[in-house]
């Protein structure tokens, strides 16, 4: 609990407020079963609560005591790494064929009610540097899809709706962790890979150590994982060769280089550059299937106002928080 400082008049510049904070004190309180967020708002027992269900975002738009806050998070979006060591996503064009094979949009709108943009690449659309451009490929394509499988070698050969190489089908090992409603995405994105011709096997993990675990199997074809942050230097944690977090098991020279410039360049112009087009790389090679730009929504009696929030987006000013009557 915090209680207001009644002498605190030095705010930093980034605050709106300058003087005493208009709220007397603050509880934090901890709901860990999504549901019960929305239930405590609601019925009045809290008064911000953040990481709603989109579910429930949507329900609330109809509720006049209640105001929702979609607050774009920085750094990577919901995207499923595929594995370029084993079989038979070592081969680019069947990653660039899953790449054009999702429907993202569908997937965005049905988990998580259009309150999320389709991702486009490594970074969000709020992170520095991010590469618009980046919309214009990968576009949903099923047939284009399916023909480019086809013009590798792979065919259903025994009417089993399995394409198969050289008797070899399209087996597809997806791994993801239990949050962020990838139980429901993965539910989508095993219908329209399998409607592209794909045996796909999906196994959930409780942590991000049963996760790690299973990454260092190298026994999956794709595995879900994404990081927050502000600068884009984050994405050497995960496609550097010998990055920590390299579940894409790439090892790209070029890449490489162009992670380390950017990393070490000081002129704004010449890291966008830079970041440009090591996004532009990252999507050439096919290496993630981005999904969905992450956004925490936030939820908030209508009472209150000033309700804003950090750079990452996760954590509201609370000096700059007033009730409607204490303006």
């Amino acid at each position: 609990m915090l209680e207001r400082n009644p002498d605190y008049a030095w705010a930093p510049s980034i605050y709106q407020n300058q003087g005493v904070p208009r709220v007397e004190r603050i509880e934090f309180r901890f709901f860990t079963d999504p549901p019960t967020r929305a239930l405590a708002l609601e019925s009045g027992d809290v008064q911000i609560v953040g990481e709603l269900l989109p579910t429930d975002a949507e329900l609330m738009a109809g509720n006049t005591r209640v105001q929702v806050y979609p607050v774009p998070i920085p750094g990577q979006p919901l995207q499923f790494h595929l594995n370029t060591q084993r079989w038979p996503t070592n081969d680019l064009t069947v990653r660039r064929a899953l790449l054009l094979g999702t429907n993202r949009a569908e997937i965005v709108d049905s988990v998580f009610q259009g309150f999320s943009q389709v991702a486009h690449g490594p970074l969000s659309a709020v992170t520095a540097y991010y590469e618009p451009a980046l919309a214009d490929g990968y576009r949903f394509d099923f047939a284009q899809a399916r023909a480019m499988l086809e013009g590798i070698g792979f065919v259903d050969t025994d009417g089993d709706r399995v394409l198969d190489f050289e008797g070899r089908p399209l087996k597809l090992d997806v791994v993801i962790p239990s949050w962020g409603l990838l139980s429901q995405v993965a539910q989508l994105l095993e219908a329209q890979w399998e409607a592209l011709g794909a045996d796909v096997h999906v196994v959930q993990v409780p942590s991000f150590t049963a996760l790690q675990a299973a990454a260092d199997t190298n026994e999956y074809n794709a595995i879900a994982l994404n990081f927050f942050g502000v600068d884009p230097s984050l994405l050497d944690q995960f496609f550097l060769s010998n990055a920590p977090l390299n579940w894409s098991r790439v090892a790209d020279l070029d890449l490489d280089l162009l992670l380390a410039e950017g990393t070490h360049a000081s002129d704004p112009e010449r890291r966008r550059s830079v970041y440009s087009e090591t996004q532009r790389r990252i999507m050439d090679l096919a290496l993630i299937i981005p999904i969905r730009d992450y956004v925490n929504l936030n939820g908030a009696t209508a009472d209150l106002q000033g309700l804003h929030f950090d750079a990452y987006g996760f954590y509201p000013i609370l000096t700059d928080l007033r009730r409607a009557e204490a303006q």
